[in-house]
């Protein structure tokens, strides 16, 4: 692994991090779903996907939901993290492959996906099968917010692709 590529995967890392940190202190976006993000850190997982590819993305969405969810004070957020974050990111990676969507429509899907994997491990960790409501709630949220995290991965990707071929 070259010293770019590691110096690249760090600083989104970092950004990852640092957006994350800021959206945890933030006062919820909508108070009657609390935990609803607009998860703005999603946006350096999506670029990492497509400039290192999945085992790199991966890694970056690992280490950003332990390192969250430690310093947030709810280690058990980890676990909703994950489920989430590891179903969004494999069927943004497939829907990827197939290349025929745009980064705002394939972030929605990753958005409404990020949900029903956390509403999955929450059925599975509660055995509570009614959790299941919130997903039509949550897949309007989900699809709205990974919208804006699509336009906004978008915008950034195409000014880098600009400066570096300057």
């Amino acid at each position: 692994m070259t010293a770019r590529k590691v110096t690249g995967l760090a600083s989104l890392l970092a950004v990852a991090l640092l957006l994350g940190f800021i959206e945890n202190i933030l006062p919820p976006v909508m108070p009657l779903l609390p935990y609803a993000r607009l998860g703005l850190g999603n946006v350096a997982i999506l670029l990492c996907l497509m400039w290192y590819g999945l085992p790199a993305a991966g890694i970056i969405l690992a280490l950003k939901c332990v390192i969250l969810g430690l310093f947030s004070g709810a280690p058990v957020m980890i676990l909703y993290s994950l489920g989430g974050g590891v179903l969004s990111l494999l069927v943004m990676f497939a829907l990827l492959k197939l290349n025929k969507n745009g980064l705002p429509a394939l972030s929605a899907v990753g958005g409404v996906m990020h949900n029903v994997g956390q509403v999955l491990v929450a059925m599975l960790v509660t055995m509570t099968p009614s959790f299941a409501v919130v997903l039509v709630y949550l897949s309007l949220f989900g699809a709205t917010a990974g919208a804006l995290t699509g336009v906004i991965a978008f915008f950034i990707h195409r000014i880098l692709c600009n400066k570096v071929k300057e």
